[in-house]
């Protein structure tokens, strides 16, 4: 399983010319794209258009998705206090792959300064 991050669906929501397109249907088709719950509010959440933001929400609800636990949102509070830079949203998007030892597909580079974390990208 990976967890893929807000920043590869709005890249592929706005048809960005990279190669991020052929790794995501690779994962899709191996059922190994994953989201969760800061991801979902994230992504569905930019959406202001009712019609819109009901077919993306039907697309995502294709994915497995993986549940926040205690423990991430423990872990994402001591992230957030180490690297104010993260903002909570991305605290717990980091902590959930953390404690789900879930690797995480990202654009995000801020998410590369936490290897010693236990954060795996993907």
């Amino acid at each position: 399983m990976v967890l893929i991050d807000t920043s590869v669906w709005i890249a592929l929501f706005r048809k960005e010319k990279n190669d991020i397109g052929q790794k995501m249907w690779t994962l899709v088709a191996e059922n190994q794209a994953s989201i969760c719950g800061q991801i979902w509010v994230e992504y569905i959440g930019g959406f202001r258009k009712e019609a819109e933001r009901q077919k993306h929400e039907k697309a995502l609800k294709a994915f497995p998705f993986i549940e926040e636990t205690r423990a991430a949102f423990e872990k994402a509070a001591a992230l957030l206090a180490r690297y104010p830079f993260l903002g909570p949203g991305d605290a717990i998007i980091a902590a959930t792959a953390i404690t789900s030892k879930t690797p995480l597909f990202t654009l995000d580079k801020d998410f590369s300064r936490l290897g010693d974390e236990g954060l795996l990208l993907f």
